[in-house]
Parts: structure tokens; sequence; C-alpha cells
């Protein structure tokens, strides 16, 4: 129940007076409403005082709020019991954003974004920070320069302007304070200047917008009239945020927290479901901070924000009868229970598949008690289509269920991950990491598509998931494979065709057309049925159901059972493999199998495939290993002298380098690059190669810079341009290595007796900062979006968090050198010099055969150079 509060001596009554809501979450609601149910708009003078103490604050458009206390805790506020929440980290400046996922800038200058579990480092040298719900994020750096994030690129964008403080409207405007405090707007038509000085902005829709003046005063825009207005009560405020409507809450100098309007949570009245309209603090005609400003032009347009709930899809109510089973074998069933109150009891809901849902019953969510039959038979997976198929894979071999004969009989082929389309067709993974796809007469290769799991929607969409752990939606003959949001080491398909996935971190994730969310909750396995049910087996062996009128899962019991895996078919029936691999079924599904024997006769065993990258994977039910066996073709290297390792560099540029050298008497060093028409290396002029550097590790950015860091002539980490050389230094450190990343930022190791620490310099910046405490490195090198991975000095390889560099995997990988394309896949050179691939969804390095190599390097595509010996022998990864 909200809190009311009134200014003495006013009178209101139900129905003759309109009250206005201003609240927090979802800005303002006009409405004939009691008024026990709001939260009073004061007049100018007035404000509240909030709990807790803070150094900075942020509100978003659909009322989240946020703040910074006094010793760096992130705070989040909840409006229910009025009292702010912590959360992990120190930091000094924070903005919300997009999906309840806050910014924020540390003490060093490093901003953060929260990716639902840690925060992720997205750059350095930062100032300020500024976001909208919207998801639009801009930075002010040190210098003064302003760059806003691309998403898609994981980057930064360096725009016109300068700034200091920055506000992100929920139009998109960006409202920005100089160095010199001047107020500035930037909207389509540019940049515009605001009258007044500012310290700090903020602002709200159609240019509602406040600022704390320089010496502490808080003040209103008005559009209509170009003009500043004073707020009265306040003059010592130094930061300053508004709600949706322009209401603004504001930190003090001895840092409590005002706000003039309220915290209302209306009972009743969520937040998506308020009325939006033009609501003003009421200002006096006093004190017009300047003249009037230039005409600054906008849309007078009210945009509803997106709701950041958890997942679910529009569901329509239904309550319908239990489909008749097919008789089931001579067996003990089993009912399962719910551990909730009033859960399980067949209240559930519909999601269409098809125009006429009365002609699908596959469609319709099923009714009442679940009771599990034992098949008294075994498997390993399961995999349930629309049409009531069930298909299984036991030890490698594929099976398909028969009501008539009541048990499993072989299909043949042989899988090691399966799925079953709409029509009945099973599609899979083969031992190989190859994907087929059966077509209604034989097995057919889906050519140059490898996979680790598979899924497959009601409505027919194909969704994989490779080792690295990226999405792909492929087209129902086969031919097309197109990535797609998401990732994670196992999928499943709505009939909408949006997305759940398992992470490698174990947390579901669920992608729509408008983005993806994280989900808290763990699962080992994942499935979908013809309806939308999504059921999970969780890490603790519980069967889950997904809920969405309460956007949770409901456990339901299985007496005297211990579930392993899920699968699911029409009106959302599942069938469960227990620990002992046991398979139970809900439901058996009523289909003519007349056709079955005869399509498995006709149906080949051969399931080899082909393609010139092979992957040999294990059978076991927890997941397969690909050890890739790639032939290699020898380059050309008659330019380099012989006796000589060279040492392997591949740019943003896509280019290929190659760095010889050698000691002793006559010491010399020689650049050289691969010259794709004439397939080989020839000479290229460099500083370095003039110079005989001995060259311990180099990088080169997308412009062709070259990032060196040599021991000869001098100890030092230089930067060569247009034949130019730059040396880059930190105060009483010596460099030790050097990476450049996908967005050319350069990160390098620094030490000092035997303290290795990680540096990093963005583009724009002329000097390294410290990435983290971690202290102690040997390799690194970095992916996209920031995906930094390193060898320790014990020769663990880890990555980073966000937070903390964690083994890979967790039991540890041993590893010389390390490389991570720009496409994001992880390559290591073991103690014992083979080259080794990341498998994301076993979570383990996999032995790529016959690339055994003193040095290599991985271009865009993936594809591995090798430096054998001092041949000097080089080969690349054969087409």
């Amino acid at each position: 129940m909200n809190r009311i509060h009134q200014r003495k001596g006013l009178i209101m009554t139900r129905l003759s007076c309109r009250i206005v809501l201003v609240v927090l979450l979802a800005g303002v609601l006009q409405a004939m409403a009691p008024i026990s149910h709001a939260a009073q708009v004061l007049d100018d003078g007035m404000w509240f005082t909030l709990p807790g103490q803070a150094q900075d604050i942020s509100v978003t458009a659909i009322g989240e709020a946020y703040a910074i206390s006094v010793d760096g805790t992130p705070l989040r506020w909840d409006p229910q019991e009025e009292r702010w929440r912590s959360m992990s980290g120190s930091f000094a400046r924070i903005t919300g954003a997009a999906e309840r996922r806050p910014w924020v800038i540390d003490d060093d200058g490093d901003v953060y974004r929260y990716n639902g579990l840690w925060w992720e480092r997205k750059g350095s040298d930062v100032v300020d920070v500024a976001g909208n719900a919207g998801g639009e994020i801009y930075i002010a750096k040190t210098d003064g320069s302003v760059h806003k994030w691309l998403e898609l690129r994981h980057s930064w964008e360096n725009i016109t302007g300068i700034a200091r403080r920055l506000a992100v409207d929920p139009d998109g405007r960006l409202w920005a304070v100089t160095p010199t405090n001047e107020i500035r707007m930037l909207d389509d038509e540019g940049w515009h200047t605001l009258p007044g000085q500012a310290h700090d902005i903020a602002a709200g829709v159609n240019q509602r917008v406040a600022k704390v003046h320089p010496d502490g005063r808080v003040m209103l825009w008005r559009k209509r009239d170009q003009r500043w207005f004073l707020l009265k009560g306040v003059d010592t405020a130094t930061d300053i945020a508004v709600t949706r409507s322009g209401a603004p809450w504001v930190i003090l100098q001895d840092h409590s927290i005002l706000a003039k309007v309220r915290i209302a949570v209306s009972s009743g009245i969520e937040p998506q479901d308020q009325e939006t309209g033009p609501e003003w603090l009421s200002a006096p005609e006093a004190r017009p901070d300047d003249i009037k400003a230039n005409d600054i032009k906008a849309d007078e347009i009210t945009s509803d924000a997106p709701s950041a709930s958890p997942p679910a899809a529009p569901l329509a109510r239904a309550e319908l009868p239990r489909a008749e089973p097919v008789s089931p074998p001579p067996a003990e069933t089993q009912t399962a229970s719910n551990d909730q109150s009033g859960l399980g009891n067949g209240q559930r809901t519909e999601r269409p598949v098809s125009d006429n849902i009365a002609d699908d019953l596959a469609a319709r969510t099923y009714s009442g008690t679940l009771t599990f039959t034992d098949t008294r038979d075994n498997a390993d997976r399961v995999a349930i289509g629309r049409d009531g198929s069930v298909f299984a894979i036991r030890g490698g071999d594929i099976l398909r269920w028969s009501n008539t004969r009541q048990r499993f009989n072989e299909f043949p082929g042989s899988l090691v991950r399966l799925a079953v389309d709409p029509d009945g067709n099973p599609w899979g993974v083969s031992a190989l990491g190859r994907v087929f796809r059966h077509t209604g007469r034989d097995w057919q290769q889906v050519i140059g598509q490898t996979a680790a799991d598979i899924s497959i929607g009601a409505n027919g969409d194909v969704v994989t998931v490779n080792a690295q752990g990226r999405l792909y939606r492929i087209e129902r003959d086969g031919t097309v494979a197109t990535p797609i949001d998401g990732s994670g080491v196992a999928v499943g398909v709505m009939p909408d065709g949006s997305t759940w996935t398992i992470g490698e971190n174990g947390f579901l994730q669920y992608c729509d057309e408008t983005g993806c969310k994280n989900v808290s909750q763990k699962a080992s396995s994942l499935a979908i049925g013809s309806d939308g049910t999504v059921w999970i087996v969780t890490p603790e062996s519980l069967l889950r159901r997904y809920n969405s009128d309460t956007a949770g899962f409901e456990t339901i019991r299985i007496t005297g059972q211990t579930p392993q895996r899920v699968a699911a078919g029409p009106q959302g029936y599942p069938w469960v493999v227990t620990k002992d691999g046991s398979v139970l079924s809900s439901q058996f599904f009523e289909r003519d199998e007349s056709n079955d024997v005869r399509l498995a006769a006709t149906t080949s065993e051969e399931m080899d495939g082909r393609g010139d990258t092979t992957s040999v994977t294990s059978n076991a039910v927890e997941g397969f290993t690909f050890t890739k066996n790639i032939r290699f073709d020898t380059v050309n290297t008659d330019a380099a002298p012989s006796g000589a390792d060279i040492k392997l560099a591949i740019g943003n540029n896509n280019v290929v380098y190659g760095y010889s050298y050698s000691g002793g008497q006559t010491q010399s060093g020689a650049m050289f690059v691969f010259d794709e028409r004439r397939k080989r290396f020839v000479s290229e002029t460099t500083v370095l190669g003039n110079q005989n550097a001995n060259v311990q590790d180099f990088d080169i950015t997308s412009n062709g810079d070259i990032w060196a860091y040599t021991t000869s002539p001098s100890t030092g980490l230089f930067r060569e341009r247009n034949n130019g050389q730059l040396e880059f230094t930190v105060n009483g450190l010596t460099p030790e290595g050097v990476s450049v990343a996908p967005d050319d930022t350069v990160y390098a190791i620094f030490y000092t007796g035997g303290d290795y620490w990680l540096y990093s310099k963005d583009p724009d910046k002329s000097s390294f900062s410290r990435f983290s405490n971690f202290n102690s490195l040997f390799d690194v090198s970095v992916g996209p979006g920031e995906d930094v991975w390193i060898v320790d000095r014990n020769l663990y390889v880890r990555q980073w968090t966000g937070s903390d560099f964690e083994k890979r995997p967790r039991q540890g990988q041993k590893a010389q050198a390390i490389r991570v394309s720009r496409n994001g896949e992880v390559f290591i050179r073991s103690v014992d010099n083979d080259v080794y691939r990341w498998n994301a969804t076993n979570k383990s390095f996999d032995l790529i055969k016959n690339s055994r190599a003193e040095n290599f390097d991985v271009q865009e595509d993936g594809r591995i150079w090798l430096s054998v010996d001092n041949t000097p022998l080089v080969k690349r990864a054969r087409d």
C-alpha cells in the first residue's frame, strides 16, 4: 500500500477532484482514484528526505533508482520497502540503463557494465557515464571527449562535443555540462547551447531537465519559456537525477538525499499499466538564470519505456481436458506432485502455434496431475516432436519409441545430440560434431555446420549452438545458417522462435526479438513442449516447470526417482531420463506408426559426412570433446633467413606478419608479411627490422600500427607507425608482453620484482592504466567484447570474469601461450607445444592434431597459423 502525503488544509473529494500522482516507477498517472493510493505532487519548497547517504544518484524512465554510497557501494532502490539495497563492488559514479543493467565508474576512471552476475570493464579514463532505459550509453573522458557505446561492435564511437557531465533523456537526446560549466544539448540537428551554467544535469521526457547550479541551487528548464527557474529549499546540492516527468532527486554536500517527489508504489497498479501525461512541478516566476536560449526543436511525444520483467511470452488462458492416452506398457505408475500448494493443479495456459488452435491439440497445455510411467527401457537422451514422435539416444545409437511394441526400436544412424521437427523427422549432431537432418527418406548432412547442441521449435525453427557457445538458426531445408542473439551450451526453442539457453555458468538465458535476458535459475537440462511449456532439470536433480504467471520455476516431484534429463512434447507433457538411465513418460502420444518400420529399413546407417575439418567426440552422456584433425599447407618462407624462428602475429587488418631474429655475432632481424596472391612471405621494411631489434612479442592494430616488446637494441614497448617509433612506459615498470584487442585497445604486461600486472590503453589515449590488481601474468590475448584471457606465471590459463581472473577449466590447464581470434575462438599452446582450442560446451581444451609448433596465431575466421621450427617452417590450416 502506498503512503500518501497531503499538505495541511488541503481537502480533496474522491468524485470531484483529479489527483495527479507522480510515481517513481513509471512517471505520472492521472486517475479518478482513492486518495489513499497516491503520492501528492508538492508545491515548490517541499522536499522529502530519503534514507541513507550517497555521492551519486540516477533514476531511469522506468522508475529504477541507483546510487553510490559514501563508501563506494552501489545501491539499488527498493520502492516496495523504501530503502536501498547493496550491490557488489566499489565505485564513484553510476547510471541506470536498459534491462536493469547499470553502468558505473570506479575511482581509477574505469567504466563497467553490470551483466546480471558481475561487472564487465568497458573502458578507462572516464569521468562520467550516462544512459537511458532504451540502452543508449554515453561517456565523457578525462580529456573532455564524448563517446557513444556501440553494442553490436562492443566498442566506443567518438562523437563531436566536449563534456564532463552527461545525461541522456528517454527520447535519446544527450545533455552535457562542459568543463567550463556551459550547458549543451545534442539532438538530430546537432549541438545547441542553453543559457546559464551547471555543475550537474539530469533529463526526463520532452526536455524536462533539471540542473545543479555551480552555487548548489536546483533549477528546472521550462521548454515553453526557454528559461531556467529556481526550486526553493535547496542551495547545497552536488548531484541530481530526475524521474521520467522531470521531478528531481538531489544529493547535498553532506551526502544526504532529498526527493521532490515522494516514493509511491500504487497498490494494484503495475508500472507498465500506468498512464503517462504532462506534469510539471510548480516553480515561481523568479530569477531566470539567463537570457532565452536558441530555439530547440523536439517532438512532444511521451514514449512508454519497456518493462524489464523476467521473460514470459504472452499467453491465452485455457482449461483443457487431458488427451486420451495410448495404453502404456504394464508397469508401475508414479504420480508427480508439486511441492508448492496450489501448483500443478492443471491451471495452465496455452501458446498457439497455428492460426486455428481448435485444430492444434499439440499447442494446448495439459491439465490435471502428471502421472509418470516407467517405460522399462533405457536411454541417455530423449527428444519429442510436435507430432508425438519420440526418439532417443543410447550409447550413440538412435532409437524410436513404439506405442504398439511398448519399447524403443533401433533406428539407423548414430548421434550424440537429438531433436525432432514438427513432421516427426529427427535432426542431430554426430560424433564428429556435424549436423544431420532426416528428410523423411534418408539422412542428409547440413554442409558446413558443426554444433554442440540442437533444438527445434513447434513452428519448425531449427537452432544450434556451436562449441564456442554461439547460436545459429538453420533453414528447414538445411541450406542456410544465420547467427542469432544468445549464447550458451544447450538450447531450447519456443513455438514463436524465441530461445532459452543454458549458459556456461549454468544459468538460464531467454532471448527474443527485443534482446536477451538472464534468468536467475540454474539448469543442467532444458526442454520446451509444443505448447511452449519450459521444463528444466536443475543441478540438484530437481524437475522444474516455468510458471509464466509467477515468472518463476515450480518443482515437480517424482517419487523415488532422480531426474537427469528432460524432454517435452505435445501439450507440454514431459518425458524424463533418470540418473540410472530409466525413461519415464507422463504421456504416450497417439500417432500413426504404420510407416515406421519401412522408414527405418530404407534409412542409411552411414553418417560420417564430409568436410575438411573433422571432429572426434565421445558418446558420453555428459558432453563430448572436439579433437580437430586439420590439414595444413606449408607456406613459402624463402625470404626469411635459415636458422631463425619466425614469430607470427595476425593483425586486426587481417594481415599475417612474421618477424625473424637470429642472435650471435651477426644478429639480424627482419619483418615479413604474407602475400595472399603469391602464397608466400615477402619482406616488409620496418624500423624494427632496420634496427635488428630482438622482438619478443608484437601485434598489429587495424590501421597497421605495430606494437612490439623488444629486448634489444633497448628493452621497451614501442609503437611503430609510418616508419616512426614511439616508446610507451609505465613509471618504474618494465614491459613483458603485448596484445591488441579487436577494438584496437592495447594490452601490455608490465612488471617489477615478482609482480606482473596487466595494463591497457584505449585507441584514443596516450597512456596505459592498470587493468586489475592480479599480479601474476605470463601471456595475454583479448577477444571481442573485452574477453580477456591470460596465462599466469604458474602457466595456468585464466579468463577475466569482470572482477577476477578465473582458471579455465576450473581444475586447471597449463599453457605457454594463448591467442583469441577476432571471432572469439580461444586457442592455447601447451607446455608440450601442442595447440588446443577452448570448447565452451565441455568446458575444456580440445587437442588439434598435427599442430605442434614453437609459436602460432589465429586469423579472424579461426584459421590457425603455425611456426613449427627454425628451418624456418610455417604452416597454415588448409581451406
